[in-house]
């Protein structure tokens, strides 16, 4: 969609025009397998593997373009957990997985042809309940990026980048009374990127893209009757620059709100709203001209069943 910058360096309406009329077929298979090993009464070992499968055809509707990839990996992931007492749990984590090259959104190939872009996780932290009616959850954790595409000036050259994001994370859960539950989170990100351009045989460096330095939220959930439950709450994140073109994303709050009523034992009927307030809001962009923009104003109903 086709936006600007307007004189305070923002992402600016309106977003009407389209560049752009693709379609995706898009295959995806995942399969995973984890043990939990008890080491002793206190320190608990996890192993495992996941195998993902991404099948990805592309047509291009205003030229006919068509186009096909396909990803797949074994990805590890392995931890530690240490129980000092019965109410906090000590980890360690490690984790990998994988993205391809048409990005998160399928909506091109991307640089086909070129390995998927590869992520690793290590993540610490502590889950702590410190009472019935009060727990708390707090990480601190590293993630990197590695990945080539294709160099304009030189098919046969290619760029090498490193992303490394740096992060804390806490949440928090607290019963207020019999009917009243509030939880929050609040996370900081620190961010930095290496690239390496090939062609000119030169290092940059710089702040990540698409991170914003902090986000928060906070969600109510309120018993009416044994049957009916509301919810009401907001989400709030930090503005951000865009992956190219260094445009600022603005920051945003989004409301959202929630019903649900028990049907049977068995059944329950829920009804989720989200940006209630209907505001305009852009979750990020990845240059001036393209930009993802908050759906508006929105409900969805669903029924859930248990057997």
């Amino acid at each position: 969609l086709v936006g600007g910058l307007n004189a305070g360096g923002l992402l600016a309406g309106p977003f009407t025009d389209p560049q752009d009329n693709t379609s995706s077929d898009v295959t995806v298979l995942s399969l995973y397998v984890q043990d939990e090993i008890k080491l002793s009464e206190k320190l608990t070992a996890l192993l495992g593997a996941r195998y993902d499968s991404f099948d990805i055809d592309v047509t291009n509707n205003l030229n006919g373009a068509q186009g096909s990839q396909k990803d797949t990996e074994i990805t590890p992931r392995a931890g530690v957990i240490y129980k000092p007492e019965e109410n906090i749990s000590l980890y360690v984590s490690y984790s990998e997985t994988f993205l391809p090259q048409s990005g998160e959104q399928f909506a091109s190939l991307g640089d086909a042809g070129l390995d998927p872009d590869y992520f690793s996780n290590l993540e610490a932290g502590v889950k702590w309940d410190v009472s019935d009616d009060f727990s708390l959850t707090a990480a601190v954790f590293k993630i990197e990026q590695d990945t080539l595409r294709d160099n304009d000036d030189d098919n046969n050259l290619t760029d090498i980048a490193n992303n490394e994001i740096e992060g804390f994370e806490v949440q928090i859960l607290k019963r207020m009374s019999d009917q009243w539950v509030i939880s929050a989170g609040y996370t900081s990100l620190d961010g930095n990127t290496r690239s390496y351009d090939a062609f000119n045989d030169t290092f940059t460096t710089g702040e990540t893209s698409q991170s914003p330095s902090y986000s928060w939220s906070i969600w109510n959930n309120y018993q009416v009757s044994e049957k009916l439950g509301l919810g009401l709450g907001a989400r709030y994140q930090d503005d951000s620059t865009s992956k190219s073109g260094g445009a600022v994303v603005p920051s945003f709050t989004r409301v959202d709100a929630a019903a649900y009523y028990q049907l049977s034992e068995n059944l329950r009927l829920q009804v989720n709203i989200e940006n209630l307030l209907d505001e305009d809001y852009y979750p990020h962009a990845y240059s001036t001209h393209q930009v993802s923009v908050g759906a508006p104003l929105n409900a969805s109903v669903s029924v859930s069943g248990t057997f």
